[in-house]
């Protein structure tokens, strides 16, 4: 039984008038909503877990699918998208040609700037990280000037 079809079963069972038949289709229903979930077939989320997931894949190119809120492009935009991410630095170390590597201190997110900086922050730093135009990122770092950047894990 495929996912929409044991979610369908549910709309189904609340047409029958009979309460006796209709308990028994809930009751087939609810087992075999149990049974999905067990066989991994369906996931349940909440709200939060999406927001979770939609933080931590900030910065990388994700598929337009409901579960993320991309599913309807014409509705405009939604409420929880993530324009931006405010942390701090985890750990940071110059890589070649006066590029910088951040690891944020929230998650496993590995940035690299694009432009070149003097010397890399320190660890604690406040950074955010805001989505710009065509695909680009900025990050800055305690407040000063933007750099681009890239996400790399």
């Amino acid at each position: 039984m495929s996912s929409g079809s044991v979610v369908a079963s549910l709309a189904r069972c609340r047409a029958i008038p009979a309460p006796d038949a209709r308990l028994a289709c809930f009751d087939a229903a609810a087992a075999a909503i149990e049974t999905a979930v067990k066989a991994k077939d369906v996931t349940i989320v909440d709200r939060q877990d999406i927001r979770t997931a939609r933080r931590s894949l900030f910065g990388f190119s994700v598929p337009h699918i409901p579960l993320f809120g991309g599913g309807d492009r014409d509705a405009g935009p939604k409420t929880d998208d993530f324009a931006e991410l405010n942390t701090t630095i985890a750990s940071a170390r110059a890589v070649e040609n006066g590029r910088i590597e951040l690891r944020l201190a929230d998650g496993d997110a590995v940035w690299r700037t694009t432009d070149p900086m003097p010397f890399p922050p320190r660890t604690g730093a406040k950074v955010r990280i805001r989505q710009g135009a065509m695909g680009n990122y900025f990050i800055a770092i305690s407040g000063e000037r933007s750099v681009r950047g890239v996400r790399v894990r």
